[in-house]
């Protein structure tokens, strides 16, 4: 087995944007005693920076799956890495596409035209992922201390926190989070696009245990655009795997 390939049991397969360390039957003790959200944000914040810093020494492949309206629309394969301004840099390495080409020059631009349209969302998507996995410490800490917390039914030794207008006005967040390590372990969230369309991404985690840090394996992201002749939705599924330990 090669050395630098990280391995997970039964892992074989996803906008990189949080997980949990397995536990054992009983719950661990939680990495802080405090009650005082402005802590956890800072434990959490502390988190999100480290794991960033160690990511920064990886790259990994994406599988991507675009469909609009139930119909798929294409498959890119992508190689991945953190660039210097801690944004995930991509490179597209295959894809294939499952609609058929259109034939003629009126339609044959209106498929690009489509095409494109689909790439800026991909885009907008991408961003926003990272703005919402990697809030800043001020955004964090007014994210913890508005946010309503419970614990997170069907997790162990997990709390959540649900929050309104934390980036921008009409989004909304939900974070499940494990109690023993800071890390998160579920992440989704809602925002406006434009006047017509909103998103909603989610955001699997999973624990990188050689390195203490965590990605996610899988993303989901949904655009749903309202109009007259009935709306669209754009559903994007990731998956990300083979992270490899750069040279």
């Amino acid at each position: 087995m090669n050395p630098n390939r990280l391995s997970w049991p039964g892992f074989s397969a996803i906008v990189f944007l949080l997980f949990a360390a397995a536990h054992e039957a009983h719950a661990q003790a939680p990495i802080t005693t405090s009650k005082d959200p402005g802590q956890w944000a800072l434990i959490y914040s502390d988190v999100l920076t480290k794991n960033r810093e160690r990511l920064k020494d990886y790259s990994w492949q994406y599988r991507v799956e675009v469909s609009e309206n139930g119909q798929l629309l294409y498959v890119d394969h992508l190689d991945a890495h953190y660039g210097n301004d801690g944004r995930v840099v991509t490179q597209r390495v295959g894809q294939d596409l499952k609609i058929k080409a259109r034939q003629g020059l009126l339609l044959k631009a209106g498929q690009e035209a489509r095409l494109k349209e689909t790439e800026a969302k991909i885009e907008f998507m991408k961003k926003a992922i990272g703005d919402y996995v990697y809030m800043t410490r001020g955004q964090v800490v007014d994210f913890f201390t508005k946010a309503r917390k419970t614990e997170a039914v069907g997790y162990d030794n997990a709390l959540r926190a649900d929050g309104e207008s934390v980036l921008v006005k009409g989004d909304s967040v939900t974070l499940i989070g494990d109690k023993s390590t800071a890390f998160p372990i579920y992440l989704a969230f809602s925002t406006p696009v434009d006047a017509k369309t909103a998103v909603r991404c989610e955001v699997y985690f999973r624990h990188l245990r050689q390195v203490g840090a965590f990605y996610g394996p899988k993303v989901t992201g949904e655009f749903t655009q309202s109009g007259a002749a009935g709306g669209k939705t754009l559903r994007i599924e990731v998956e990300s795997f083979d992270y490899l330990a750069k040279p």
